[in-house]
């Protein structure tokens, strides 16, 4: 008879429940993972709308979590570990090409298969990375938003002493600001709209801008003598930010677009090209940015961010928290392992 364990699954448009089910046997290649934490993300905010093209419910949502080994080859039952969520082919051209984060059929843990709003979860083998003793399981579940701000950086022009701006505080956007100064970034202005979230910006210092008080191109051009920026990270995903970080480039410069909108935007090409300013779109992460992610984890503030730790059984609670984006930055699951 198959262990039971008890999981939140998102059973359709705008509706979880809390129920026991059967635990999760590890095929071959798989490990068994106990989870620890689990974030919520937008992505996760899709799937509980019903918004999402690929998640079918039943399902266990997340794949932003940390855990502790069951049963992984290679790994002492026990061991605190994260996991790179993402599921490539293998075969396809970008795959083929040393860029699987970009597979033409990427799947991630928590959207194509179960993720981490349960108390176990089995995942491939491949996916699962040790931690280090410094970061602590709490801490380790904004792993996976961090990579992605470790991507954005890196294959951003972003050189040392350059001031920088990040429109957007959300969890993604706050992590780009830290890793953005870690890189270098003499000033780096963080635009936002949540008091909760601008909050936290100021908190961990950064030059904030109050889009509800204060216009964000007049303030940063003002600052920058007229000139702009030369990177500019847009991680909001929506119309009015998008529109704001071509107005911030400088002449030559570069738009990581990190936010991903949810309806197709506007951008005015014509304006962009005249001062040939690039738009580098970022979808994820590549391995190396993830296990940098974890190598750098330390070097960063991830409490801070989290403003809420709720058990697993009010994941109604906290979608509903995480959906209004008022309140709230990242928000994690307690599975209670």
């Amino acid at each position: 008879m198959a262990e039971r364990m008890k999981a939140a699954l998102w059973v359709g448009p705008e509706k979880v429940e809390f129920r026991e089910v059967d635990r999760p046997a590890p095929g071959p290649g798989e490990a068994l993972l106990r989870v620890a934490y689990g974030g919520i993300c937008g992505t996760d905010i899709m799937i509980y709308l019903g918004k999402h093209p690929r998640a079918k419910a039943p399902l266990a949502m997340c794949h932003e979590f940390s855990a502790t080994v069951v049963a992984a080859d290679g790994l002492a039952p026990g061991t605190p570990v994260t996991v790179n969520p993402l599921l490539t082919c293998g075969t396809c051209y970008a795959c083929r090409s040393g860029i699987p984060h970009v597979c033409a059929t990427l799947g991630l843990v928590g959207i194509d298969r179960d993720g981490g709003f349960a108390e176990y979860v089995a995942v491939p083998r491949n996916t699962v990375r040790p931690l280090p003793a410094t970061v602590p399981l709490k801490e380790a579940a904004l792993i996976e938003p961090l990579a992605v701000a470790m991507h954005a950086v890196r294959v951003s022009d972003l050189r040392v002493g350059d001031a920088t701006a990040v429109l957007g505080a959300g969890p993604v956007g706050i992590m780009v600001a830290q890793v953005a100064r870690l890189a270098g970034a003499r000033r780096v202005f963080v635009s936002e709209r949540s008091p909760r979230r601008l909050a936290i910006a100021r908190e961990l210092g950064f030059e904030v801008i109050d889009i509800t008080q204060q216009d964000t191109v007049e303030t940063i051009l003002s600052a920058t003598g007229g000139e702009g920026l030369p990177v500019v990270f847009e991680s909001a995903g929506v119309q009015p930010t998008i529109t704001d970080a071509g107005k911030l480039v400088r002449p030559g410069g570069q738009i990581l677009q990190v936010g991903m909108p949810k309806t197709p935007p506007t951008v005015d090409l014509t304006a962009l090209e005249f001062r040939e300013i690039r738009i580098t779109p970022i979808r994820v992460y590549r391995e190396e940015d993830f296990d940098l992610a974890i190598a750098i984890a330390d070097q960063v503030d991830l409490v801070t961010p989290v403003t809420h730790v709720l058990p697993l059984e009010k994941l109604d609670e906290a979608m509903e928290l995480a959906h209004a984006a008022v309140d709230a930055c990242k928000i994690l699951l307690d599975a209670g392992a």
